[in-house]
Parts: structure tokens; C-alpha cells; sequence
């Protein structure tokens, strides 16, 4: 009896899991905020991911609910991660305007 699996059947498994990965991978866009003192700003934004609580940057320009926002907390600050790139950006001038130090990582 052979042992070896045959190359044919190995091909077939990574095309499967290269597939299934295609499948449910998505680009995600995270930022850190740097401030410790601002111990309620993850509770915030858990309310406004949940849609309890609007964001309005301004008079004319509001953010709206990131359903897949996800936020880790630290010492130093907080981690703020989405798929949506574009409210991602809006939520951290938001978060800007309020004199909170972010930064970007791809």
C-alpha cells in the first residue's frame, strides 16, 4: 500500500483552502489611540457600534455605525479596528477633534 498521499490530491487541498480563504478574508484597517486618561471613550464607541449613541463631527458631517467596529483597551489607550475604510477614517477625525493622538496601521 502507498503511504505518500498523491500530488494530485495535495493540488486539490491548497486550490480548496486558497478558495475558502478568498472566500472569508477581508482587508481590515486599525488605529491606535494614545491617551490613558480617556477611559470612557471604548464604552462610547461600543454604544455608537451598536447604534445607541450618534457621532456628529460637525454641524454637516456625522459618522455612521461601523457594525464590525471591534476595540481592545490597554494601558496606553485603545485599538479601534473595521473592514470600512472610509468611516474608519471619519471616526478618527472624530476622534482627533477631540485632542486624542492616533495613529494608522495598514
Amino acid at each position: 500500500m502507498n503511504d505518500k498521499p498523491s500530488a494530485r490530491r495535495v493540488v486539490m487541498t491548497k486550490s480548496v483552502a486558497r478558495q475558502w480563504l478568498l472566500k472569508q478574508a477581508t482587508p481590515e484597517y486599525r488605529f491606535r489611540v494614545f491617551n490613558p486618561l480617556a477611559k470612557d471613550y471604548p464604552s462610547v464607541l461600543r454604544s455608537f457600534r451598536d447604534g445607541k449613541l450618534p457621532l456628529k463631527i460637525g454641524a454637516d458631517e456625522s459618522v455612521s455605525p461601523i457594525p464590525d467596529l471591534g476595540i481592545s483597551e490597554d494601558f496606553e489607550g485603545f485599538t479601534v479596528w473595521s473592514s470600512d475604510h472610509a468611516s474608519l477614517k471619519t471616526l478618527e477625525r472624530w476622534l482627533s477633534k477631540r485632542g486624542l493622538e492616533t495613529n494608522w496601521i495598514w
